[in-house]
């Protein structure tokens, strides 16, 4: 009969070995003959190693191992799915002689019986069998309850599992209690053929609570116990589910819990390690609430507290009291769990553990000819907006408040300054004494203020609606004798984004911007302030020089600026009052830049436009923007300026502001190579190279942004060139060459230009919609005819015309080009002027002066 039992004892201990810790395999097959059991304790924390030797985590004398095997000296086990192992001297070894085992009590009313599988067997967290946790192998017996005709429930120590009716046989209806051990430690068992598990009873330690969240895009993080987080905090996550359970409780009993959770509400009540919540429906828990059960009620409380959305840590629950939110869709994030002894102090706060409404906050004003205006709330505008009425009063209070705390605030008020702070529906302003109000400031008190900031903002006369102010900064103005004419007030979350921008909540003066400018004929002019004209206008007079300055700037910093002057280009940045630009020298400013600076800079732009030559008032630029024109040698006649609260202008325009620099893209022919045309020991591409580096320096020097196909002597294909030009958007491309008649001398002599001529014959590769484009071929004309009649009269040579060709240069160029040959290589008389330093500069200077004419029509 012994030996019966001690058999059927060992099966039972395989299987719950083998439930309790789903890495080690099932043994189908044991001989109770070779079966050595120890049992290993830890005596000390220890830390935990991987194969490698690193450190993994740390474990305590309380912690519960599943040994696979001992050797070297170390201590094997599973941990997270990994094989790891501690040092064998932090263990002692108890000999199978003084293990005793203790027996499972079951409640009232539920039998105890004895199955085997048919086949392997999943194990489910729960009974909608979606969660498999383990796999039972076939043959295996062991001890379950019997809860339904449906499924099955196991439970080992504190784990519990469920498998379906139809996987399972019973084989008898009768087991008795002290067959069916209770997990308390774990037993190092070897075998030949398998290493197992089994339990045994020790000294109780204290009793832990442990727990685990399942969150969002992680699943289910790692159980921790006794007030450790789990959940994330900083990341945005929601928790959709969790476990807990008790361990080494001295006394009967365990922990029912559930959750409130996104769009069902409070779930049902679970226990000792059930999940509560859901999984793979991405649905946030919101709140929670947990009680312990039975004598662990009686001897201790539980405490419980969480992180929830927008509001951080909430204070601790105990024994069945809600944590978190509800209704107001916060998501949970994080939880913290702790037992403490009957009647003890709290892990820390119990200030409201709990939110459910959304407070609110209620006001109405006072108004001229209205009196007072029906109650708003949450954002609403109180007051009027465009019909030029001052507000004189205003009442304040919050509503639908769980938090304790209120609302102050007080009002500055037309001749009597700031009036004393009024809190929570109490009245701060005049009535009937004909006073505006004009400035406003509110705080929230108590313990709403550590979960809400208070926004608001004000129209103000003249000036409009002011930026969104918070938590006792002032909105309106002061000095300016401005009415309040609306407010609106809104609570926001702590930290959370304002309902609108923060620029200029309040001005306590008004600020203007002063400038003169220094005129042709006249010098300078008197000053003028706040987008007056300063220059003339239809008298073709430059602007020479400016000054400009900032008056009455309510915040700190001033205004810089800097102009772009005739035959100097950008000037250095100057600032306040000091002069930018030219005097006595008659050089026109052509733009100009400015800047405000410090704070004046975060609450007021400066807008800016210029009148120039030829093109009359160009758009308003602002805020460091170009105004004028640059390369087009256009003098400015005029300026206004004006300063406008940040954000509250009109949109701008970069390209109606201001006129960019022309862009000019040469191309010297041939190179690398290919060097064009040869005389002896002279070569076309090189002198091509030559006069476009000349033509370069007389255009930048104007101004002009030039761009050159090749700056040495280097190869590119005819496509690449005009490829080159296209990619950048230039404004016109000038290709450089020099003639040839291709054999021997020629007494062929002058200088000739082409200009793009259609040619069915040959179509373009990469210019399909302006090659043949009517303007472009107009204006292709014209450049080609400025640049020839100045070669021409700059240099003596004879006169060859223009011609119209399909050259690839000029065919695939998606802008007026033109293509010059600057006279014979093989012809002596026109070589030996070609390659001297003055002859070049005639032509540089003629191309470069045809090339500005153009652009004084185009």
């Amino acid at each position: 009969m012994f030996i019966k039992k001690f058999i059927v004892f060992i099966i039972f201990c395989l299987v719950m070995s083998s439930l309790y810790s789903p890495n080690l395999a099932f043994a189908q097959e044991n001989s109770s003959d070779v079966i050595h059991a120890e049992y290993v304790e830890l005596i000390e924390r220890a830390d935990i190693f991987d194969k490698d030797q690193k450190i993994v985590g740390e474990i305590n004398p309380a912690t519960q191992l599943s040994v696979e095997t001992i050797q070297d000296g170390k201590v094997y086990f599973q941990w997270d799915g990994n094989l790891v192992y501690i040092q064998e001297k932090s263990t002692k070894i108890v000999a199978p002689e003084n293990i005793t085992f203790t027996v499972v009590g079951t409640e009232t009313g539920v039998t105890s019986e004895k199955f085997f599988t048919h086949n392997p067997t999943e194990v489910y967290a729960d009974s909608t069998f979606t969660t498999p946790i383990l796999k039972i192998a076939p043959e295996v017996h062991y001890s379950i309850t019997k809860m339904d005709n449906e499924y099955y429930s196991i439970t080992v120590g504190n784990r519990e599992g469920i498998i379906k009716s139809g996987d399972v046989e019973l084989l008898s209806t009768s087991i008795e209690q002290a067959n069916l051990p209770l997990e308390k430690n774990s037993i190092l068992q070897e075998s030949t053929s398998a290493r197992v598990t089994t339990s045994a009873q020790v000294s109780a330690p204290p009793p832990s609570i442990y727990y685990t969240t399942h969150v969002q895009n992680i699943g289910w993080l790692q159980e921790v116990s006794d007030g450790a987080l789990s959940g994330t905090v900083g990341n945005a996550l929601h928790v959709e589910a969790v476990r807990i359970w008790l361990k080494n409780a001295p006394v009967s009993g365990g922990i029912s819990y559930k959750t409130h959770v996104q769009e069902l509400g409070w779930m049902d009540n679970v226990s000792d390690g059930q999940i509560s919540g859901t999984t793979g429906q991405i649905k946030q828990a919101e709140a929670i609430q947990m009680k312990l059960t039975g004598e662990m009620a009686n001897q201790y409380d539980v405490y419980y507290r969480v992180h929830s959305e927008t509001f951080g840590w909430l204070g601790w629950a105990k024994n069945g009291e809600s944590a978190g939110t509800e209704g107001l869709s916060k998501q949970l994030e994080a939880i913290e769990v702790r037992l403490v002894s009957k009647g003890s102090q709290p892990p820390g706060s119990t200030d409201t553990p709990f939110l459910t409404t959304e407070p609110s906050i209620v006001y109405s004003t006072y108004v001229e000819n209205h009196g007072w205006l029906n109650s708003v709330t949450n954002g609403e505008m109180s007051g009027t907006e465009g019909q030029g009425l001052r507000l004189e009063a205003i009442k304040i209070a919050l509503g639908n408040t769980s938090l304790t705390g209120g609302i102050s605030y007080k009002t500055h008020v037309q001749n009597d300054g700031w009036l004393p702070s009024v809190s929570n529906g109490e009245v701060s302003g005049t009535t009937g004494e004909n006073k505006q109000v004009e400035a406003i400031q509110l705080n929230l008190t108590g313990q709403i203020a550590e979960y809400y900031d208070v926004y608001y903002r004000v129209h103000s006369a003249t000036i409009g609606w002011l930026g969104w102010a918070k938590n006792g900064e002032s909105a309106g103005t002061e000095s300016l004798s401005k009415q309040l004419e609306a407010i609106e007030v809104r609570l926001v979350s702590k930290g959370s984004q304002p309902p609108g921008s923060t620029d200029t909540p309040f001005l306590t003066t008004k600020p203007s911007v002063v400038y003169s400018t220094h005129v042709e004929n006249y010098g300078w002019m008197n000053s003028v302030a706040n987008g007056e004209m300063s220059g003339t206008q239809g008298q073709s007079l430059h602007v020479e020089a400016i000054q400009i300055s900032l008056k009455n700037a309510p915040f700190t910093g001033g205004i810089s600026y800097q102009t772009h002057v005739q035959d100097y280009g950008w000037l250095d940045v100057v600032s306040d009052g000091e002069t930018s630009g030219t005097t006595g020298k008659n050089k026109q400013a052509e733009a100009i830049q400015m800047n405000l600076t410090g704070k004046m800079a975060e609450h007021y732009d400066v807008y800016y436009r210029v009148h120039i030559q030829d093109f009359g008032w160009l758009g308003w630029a602002k805020d460091g923007m170009k105004a004028g024109s640059e390369g087009h040698s256009k003098r400015i006649e005029a300026i206004e300026i004006k300063l406008v609260p940040k954000g509250q202008g009109a949109p701008v325009s970069a390209s109606a502001a201001f006129k960019k620099p022309v862009t000019v893209f040469l191309d010297p022919g041939h190179g690398g190579k290919d060097p064009g045309a040869v005389s002896g020991i002279y070569h076309e591409a090189d002198l091509n190279l030559a006069v476009a580096k000349k033509v370069e320096s007389l255009l930048s020097n104007r101004g002009y942004q030039v761009y050159m196909s090749r700056t040495n002597d280097t190869y590119l294909g005819l496509i690449d060139r005009p490829q080159m030009a296209n990619n950048l958007a230039a404004d016109i491309l000038v290709s450089i060459h020099t003639n040839s008649t291709g054999a021997g001398t020629t007494t062929a002599t002058g200088i000739e230009s082409y200009f793009y001529e259609y040619d069915p014959l040959y179509p373009s590769k990469i210019n399909e919609e302006m090659h043949n484009n009517p303007e472009r071929i107009l204006k292709s004309v014209t450049l080609t005819s400025f640049i020839q009649e100045n070669m021409i009269s700059y240099t003596g040579a004879y006169d060859r015309g223009t011609h119209g060709e399909t050259l690839a240069v000029l065919r695939e160029a998606a802008m007026p080009a033109t293509l010059l040959e600057m006279g014979f290589i093989n012809n002596a008389s026109d070589r030996q002027k070609l390659f001297t330093d003055s002859y070049q500069n005639q032509l540089a200077k003629a191309i470069a002066d045809g090339i500005h004419e153009y652009f004084t029509i185009y």
